[in-house]
């Protein structure tokens, strides 16, 4: 008598295209996780707009692309001036996430840029 054949189970994908919360278009953001760098971004193909977070071997892009919508509802109750002025705001993470404002015009001026730390540059000697 043969044995069974033990049924084979199908992988389960997650999604790394999601619908835009400004311009409402499905599969239009892409996510790109850079975990050499530790980022992760998210970029909609039509309207341009953008987010970047810091991440680590446990992330995935649902995990970006929720933290994106979880920091838009809190631009939206006004709330990201009180993020980013308790560093911790009690959750232990970086809240160095960049929520970018694809309305209004941009200025590049680079003069109005703060001076640059030297985080990621090598110390001569090293």
């Amino acid at each position: 008598m043969a044995k069974a054949k033990a049924p084979t189970r199908k992988k389960q994908t997650l999604a790394r295209r999601f619908k835009c919360p400004f311009c409402a278009n499905d599969d239009v953001v892409e996510c790109k996780m850079d975990l050499g760098k530790g980022v992760g971004s998210l970029a909609c193909r039509i309207c341009s707009a953008s987010y970047q977070m810091p991440i680590h071997h446990l992330h995935e892009a649902i995990d970006v692309f929720s933290e994106w919508l979880d920091d838009c509802e809190a631009a939206e109750r006004g709330e990201v001036a009180a993020a980013s002025a308790h560093p911790n705001n009690g959750r232990g993470e970086d809240m160095s996430k960049a929520v970018h404002d694809t309305g209004g015009e941009y200025d590049d001026d680079e003069e109005s840029l703060p001076e640059a730390s030297g985080l990621g540059q090598k110390r001569p000697g090293t």
